[in-house]
C-alpha cells in the first residue's frame, strides 16, 4: 500500500502558529509579602507585573498559577485592589481564543459576552489561599468577577 501523503516535518509543523499552544505556568507569587515594608511593599506585585508582561509578550494562550497567589489567606483591601488592577491590566483584548475547555456546567470567564478576555488564568489554591468549611476565599472573589478561573 503506498501513500501519497506529504511527511510534515516538525519544523514546519510548529512553525505554523495554528498548531501551537502556549501554555505559562506561575507559583508562589506570593502578593503583598513585606506589604508594611517601606522598601520591599511592592517588590511581589512588581515581580508578579513582569511576569504577567513577559507573558503577554510571548503571545501565551493560557496562564496557569500554581497556588499561594497571595502571601496572606485574607489579603487587605489594597492588596487585593493592586491584584485586580494588574489582572485587568493583562487579562483583556480582541485575541481570540481558538481553543475550548470543557468547564464543568459553568463557560469558563473567556465565553462572556460582556468581557473581552484574551488570557485565560486558571489558578488552583495554595495553602496561603485555602478555605476552611465553606468560607470564601479571596481566589472565590477573584473568581466571582471573572478575573481567573479557580478550580478546587
Amino acid at each position: 500500500m503506498i501513500i501519497d501523503q506529504p511527511i510534515v516535518s516538525k519544523t514546519a509543523y510548529f512553525s505554523d502558529e495554528t498548531n501551537v499552544f502556549r501554555l505559562a505556568v506561575s507559583t508562589c507569587n506570593h502578593l503583598g509579602f513585606a506589604f508594611r515594608h517601606p522598601v520591599r511593599k511592592n517588590d511581589s506585585f512588581d515581580a508578579f507585573e513582569e511576569a504577567m508582561k513577559k507573558v503577554r509578550l510571548a503571545n501565551v494562550d493560557l496562564l496557569l498559577l500554581g497556588g499561594n497567589m497571595f502571601d496572606e489567606n485574607t489579603p487587605s483591601q489594597e492588596i487585593l485592589q493592586k491584584t485586580v488592577g494588574t489582572l485587568k491590566e493583562n487579562i483583556f483584548g480582541d485575541k481570540s481564543i481558538n481553543y475550548e475547555i470543557v468547564w464543568g456546567k459553568h463557560a469558563p470567564n473567556y465565553a462572556c459576552e460582556n468581557m473581552n478576555i484574551d488570557l485565560p488564568i486558571f489558578i488552583i489554591h495554595g495553602k496561603k489561599e485555602a478555605s476552611f468549611g465553606n468560607e470564601c476565599n479571596v481566589l472565590d472573589v477573584l473568581h466571582a468577577g471573572n478575573y481567573v478561573i479557580y478550580f478546587f
